[in-house]
């Protein structure tokens, strides 16, 4: 603004300016500036209680559409047999399909090394009729022996090797389940069990070292039993 002007203007602004009093004093005008921070403190506070709350629903509704649904499509397992069966022994690995277990069968993969001795599948009572066990014994190259036990129905649990306590540590993982250790002086005992059968793997405690190696080339067996 030129000088002649602010100097014609400002003698009026004075006049208006004491005529007028302040809307706020300063003491209040410091209150509301209180009141003002304290407020902003409140919402955010608020703010922040909603945004939790967001959250633990968020999370509710994750573990909600996370949680694995029940397979209505997955068969029921078998029941036992109301006949006995046949009781059959083999020699060599290429007759493992004559073996009459209703279920699959645990044995080596071609890869692993281990030389196939004998089999043997026979009856066993259960309650409401018989089940199955297949006993594969199984070398490794070193003439170590491994047995491996495949028991039908899933739950004939006292069909396992008696004498073993408990480790405490968990085995390996086979046919998608942690195994469960067990050993005595001079053996170790693993077992796992799927929805059609229980699965015992017994080895020298001398391969203590190798048994997550050896149970990885453990694998089921399917057995097509043709009417």
């Amino acid at each position: 603004m030129r000088p002649h002007l602010t100097a014609f203007f400002r003698p009026i602004y004075n006049r208006l300016r004491r005529k007028i009093p302040p809307l706020y004093s300063g003491t209040e005008r410091g209150g509301i500036l209180a009141d003002g921070k304290k407020t902003r403190k409140v919402l955010i506070r608020i703010l922040e209680i909603v945004f939790s709350a967001a959250l633990l629903v968020l999370l509710a509704v994750s573990l909600i559409l996370a949680k694995p649904q029940e397979d209505k499509t997955a068969s029921a397992a078998p029941s036992p047999a109301l006949q006995a069966g046949q009781a059959i022994r083999i020699d060599h690995e290429n007759d493992l399909v004559h073996l009459d277990f209703p279920a699959p069968l645990m044995c080596f993969q071609n890869s692993s090394g281990m030389t196939f001795i004998e089999a043997t599948c026979a009856d066993l009572s259960v309650p409401g009729g018989y089940g199955r066990v297949a006993v594969t014994t199984w070398q490794t190259n070193e003439g170590e022996e491994i047995v491996l036990k495949s028991i039908w129905p899933a739950d004939a649990l006292n069909e396992l090797e008696e004498g073993f306590h408990f480790m405490p540590y968990s085995g390996p993982t086979f046919f998608g389940s942690i195994s469960v250790r067990m050993e005595n002086d001079q053996f170790i005992r693993l077992h796992t069990t799927t929805d059609q059968a229980l699965y015992e793997v017994l080895l020298p405690r001398r391969l203590s070292k190798q048994v997550s190696q050896i149970c990885g080339f453990l694998k089921l067996y399917t057995i097509r039993n043709d009417p």
